[in-house]
């Protein structure tokens, strides 16, 4: 059950904490600047290898006590080996198993060779050149990794049945699957050179290739065409990462392996194996953590708290890396078939006041203080961050007038739209968990308290994350609000699957929103993407098309006689990443 003062009522607070767990030491960094450019980026990072060493066998993992680190998360979303089968939030499985072709430096968040030693395009930003990396194996015997792998895996990205989200970003075309000509798209120079050949701009293609998105984590296409679906399911993804499959406990877990092969970046993981649990109940996977069964965990903020006093630690992302709104479902407003299909006009945020007044009904202040002390900063316009294309320096003081806490002024616009107490607003509260995102709930609860306090009257549904992904994906949104935390993304991708007709995420879109997004897609000039993006950020603004709470890191709890440190930058799919950087303790 959630505890927690809400400001702004005659009635006297809930006793609560005043503030998140533990008080920042230095306050998480900004991630640094990732505007989109058409200049050659750099070779392999200083004191990487820049051709593997010849497969060796692995080096033993430094002698400690645990052998085997069991990480519980909340949920999976599709317990599977086919990567195509589940959404991004499934790739907590496949991360520690596959690479990308390029990865975020864990201490300074920049974008860096992995799997590619260079990448490069020219002033169009169409056509993208990555130079691979050679000598490097796949696990289990598989071979070496080459040009033909990053083929089928784009292959595998595309398919018909694909639930995933980027093939037409990365392709640059609509086609899915067999209707796509392969070889035009991405042209095998060499076993160790490929080009993607776009038909327009894309400027986010290293974002694509990379840990951010990971939907072109790479796996082995000999192991793929000996042993197809079958083998697939039975025996695991091959990939080229530091910990290789080796099996599953159905409906429990991932267990995975450190290879037996060195890997090409000499990172050597401590644990020998790796389990990743799925435990729904935040109560059982803190009950495991003080077993000591479990070693680290996705925990609430009420559990962190506690954990602390029973010897337990935190540990956070190098970078402010994820952000968190409120989603106002149901605005079809766009000039399609779909979305006036879907459009419901008795919906009462259809108004422009019903949403500024549910945004100006939160305190963000007292939210984000008790979520994570001096952690957070504010978001004000969803998905803008200040290093991103884009950004308007007026929106922090636009901001105090037209979205910060003032449940008197909620109250006036709501009045002004029609509803009061004979006439409230009605909502409609979708409440779930994803892998590294416990707080959801809480975050849910404590939003419907602030706006039952300007009289808008809140049901809250506690669902499963695929039921509530069904309901976006397919217009069934209508009267229903949810939260959702997503990591930082590039201003165009974001913009792309969320806030058009055409994207994954369906709650907020209209003529304009499609227009200018498609405009940004093909602009090329660095300065003119930097005020397209802004016109979309400003009507967004304007149009408070959803509600925007805060950038912060993201958490985890550890067992500190277990795991010492995990560095990890935190922007990437998954969140917690890099299983190699798990320090043991022991």
């Amino acid at each position: 059950m959630l505890v927690f003062a809400c400001g702004g009522s005659d009635e006297p607070p809930a006793s609560a904490p005043s503030q998140a767990s533990e008080k920042a030491q230095s306050k998480p960094k900004s991630p640094p600047n990732e505007h989109p450019t058409a200049t050659a980026q750099a070779g392999a990072k200083a004191g990487v290898p820049t051709a593997a060493p010849a497969a060796t066998k692995a080096p033993s993992s430094k002698t400690v006590k645990t052998k085997r680190l069991r990480y519980a998360i909340g949920a999976v979303a599709n317990e599977t080996n086919r990567t195509w089968a589940g959404s991004r939030q499934a790739f907590v499985q496949f991360e520690p198993m596959l690479e990308t072709l390029l990865a975020k430096d864990v201490e300074n968040g920049m974008i860096v060779p992995r799997l590619a030693l260079t990448w490069d395009t020219d002033a169009t930003m169409q056509n993208w050149t990555f130079k691979l990396r050679k000598g490097v194996e796949f696990h289990d015997g598989w071979g070496e990794f080459t040009a033909k792998d990053v083929m089928h895996t784009l292959k595998i990205l595309c398919r018909e049945d694909s639930r995933l989200s980027t093939c037409g970003s990365v392709t640059t075309r609509a086609e899915r699957g067999d209707a796509i000509d392969y070889e035009e798209v991405m042209t095998i120079v060499d076993d160790y050179t490929i080009r993607f050949n776009g038909t327009r701009t894309n400027s986010i293609m290293p974002f694509l290739m990379g840990a951010q998105s990971y939907e072109m984590g790479v796996w082995s296409s000999d192991f793929w065409e000996s042993e197809g679906e079958t083998g697939l399911d039975a025996q695991g993804l091959v990939g080229t990462n530091t910990y290789q499959y080796l099996g599953r406990e159905p409906g429990q877990s991932i267990i995975l392996e450190k290879s037996d092969i060195a890997h090409w970046s000499g990172e050597n993981p401590d644990f020998q194996e790796f389990e990743i649990a799925w435990i729904p109940e935040d109560a059982t996977r803190y009950a495991g953590m003080l077993a000591g069964e479990i070693h680290v965990a996705d925990l609430p903020i009420d559990l962190q708290q506690d954990s602390l006093t029973k010897g337990m630690k935190l540990i956070k992302s190098r970078f402010a890396s994820n952000d968190v709104s409120i989603f106002f479902g149901g605005s079809y407003y766009a000039n399609t078939p779909e979305d006036k299909e879907a459009y419901d006009e008795t919906q009462p945020w259809n108004d422009v006041r019903v949403r500024q007044a549910m945004n100006m009904a939160i305190n963000r202040e007292e939210l984000g203080n008790f979520l994570y002390a001096d952690f957070w900063e504010h978001m004000y316009i969803d998905g803008f961050h200040e290093s991103l294309e884009g950004w308007d320096s007026t929106w922090p003081e636009r901001y105090k007038t037209e979205y910060a806490y003032n449940p008197e002024k909620a109250k006036e616009l709501l009045a002004e739209a029609g509803y009061g107490p004979d006439n409230p607003v009605k909502v409609i509260a979708n409440s779930y968990v994803s892998p590294g995102e416990s707080e959801l709930p809480q975050i849910m609860e404590a939003i419907t308290l602030y706006w039952n306090r300007v009289g808008i009257e809140t049901e809250i549904q506690d669902l499963d994350g695929s039921t509530v992904a069904g309901r976006y994906k397919g217009r069934e949104m209508q009267h229903q609000v949810w939260p959702n935390i997503i990591i930082y993304f590039p201003i165009e991708y974001y913009m792309n699957i969320a806030y058009t007709s055409w994207g994954v995420t369906k709650h907020f879109d209209d003529d304009f929103l499609n227009a200018t997004v498609k405009k940004l897609q093909v602009e090329s000039n660095p300065q003119a993407r930097d005020v397209i993006a802004r016109d979309i950020g400003n009507h967004m603004f304007d149009q408070h098309v959803s509600m925007p709470l805060f950038w912060f890191p993201h958490t985890i709890t550890v067992n500190p006689d277990v795991v010492e440190d995990w560095v990890y930058p935190g922007n990437t799919v998954p969140r917690l990443c890099c299983a190699a950087y798990a320090k043991a303790a022991n």
